[in-house]
């Protein structure tokens, strides 16, 4: 946490005697929302983090994300939701969340190591429809991916390289169109061609033609489920967009063993695609797009 506090709230001692050995000092384990305030206040400006377990204290919970914000704190929530902060599932979870960098101490977010043949240690899966360009913007702003990222962006038809280009310029990090067969190489970042669907078998990427105007081009639940049998390397990430395509897809990896991520659904321009996720399979993060940039920095 490079001294930065972590304040944890829990009516559990079990809850607190977790932390105690999760997080290092600095850090304050309580069961007073107060005294958790009250310490945070000392602290302003510190990206120190609030961790709220649920049951959730019987206070109003946007009364304490707006004076946490005050104080420049980060506000998470396990086992809950409250508008403003990042859902988690555990304590494990923001652990890994909060920890700066994939070498800090407790180790790396994802075991390093190959995969299956043909794929690399680390593949980052991403699905998105309307509002995703906007968040794609934000999370691979700088991103040298270790191993490879695949996007599923559903898009009209003639605008693929463009999508590709654009998103090169203002990420300042190199995509391109992928290809029918090509191979899964560790640092690039691949997009699908508009009108085609994309998968993955063998180590490789498989495109087919799909039926514009019939469905979702490309298909997102497709290219998810087809990684399933290699989900102990993979994050999958669902974004903005309409309608549930990318779902099921996300459920399936996360039961198979990958780490799932959902946008935040107040931060999505539509946010149904996330909202259906979130309905089928708890995730492991449910973050901003700033926090998405933030674990793809230390995880693809």
């Amino acid at each position: 946490m490079n001294g930065a506090p972590v304040v944890l709230v829990s009516p559990r001692l079990e809850d607190r005697q977790l932390a105690a050995r999760l997080f290092a000092a600095p850090r304050l384990l309580t069961s007073s929302v107060t005294a958790a305030l009250t310490h945070l206040q000392g602290t302003p400006g510190s990206g120190s983090a609030l961790i709220l377990m649920a049951p959730l204290p019987d206070v109003p919970l946007a009364d304490v994300t707006r004076a946490a914000r005050r104080v420049q704190a980060r506000v998470i929530v396990i086992g809950g939701a409250v508008p403003g902060a990042v859902t988690l599932p555990d304590l494990h979870a923001a652990a890994r969340l909060l920890r700066p960098t994939a070498g800090a101490e407790g180790g790396p977010e994802r075991v390093q190591g190959g995969g299956p043949a043909g794929v690399p240690p680390r593949l980052t899966l991403i699905g998105a429809s309307t509002g995703g360009p906007k968040v794609l913007s934000v999370a691979l702003r700088n991103l040298k991916p270790s191993g490879t990222v695949v996007i599923a962006q559903h898009i009209s038809g003639g605008f693929g390289q463009n999508f590709a280009s654009w998103l090169s310029g203002v990420t300042g990090s190199e995509v391109r169109v992928a290809r029918h067969l090509d191979p899964l190489r560790a640092g690039e970042i691949l997009v699908a061609p508009d009108g085609q669907h994309l998968w993955l078998s063998g180590g490789v990427l498989h495109l087919q033609p799909g039926r514009p105007g019939l469905e979702h081009l490309p298909s997102i639940d497709r290219l998810f489920v087809s990684a399933v049998p290699v989900a102990p390397t993979v994050t999958g990430v669902l974004l903005s967009g309409m309608g549930d395509d990318g779902a099921e897809g996300l459920a399936q990896l996360r039961r198979a063993g990958a780490l799932t991520v959902v946008q935040a659904p107040a931060t999505a321009s539509l946010p149904s695609m996330p909202q259906q996720a979130l309905q089928r399979e708890r995730p492991s993060y449910v973050l901003t797009p700033e926090e998405l940039a933030g674990l793809l920095g230390r995880n693809a």
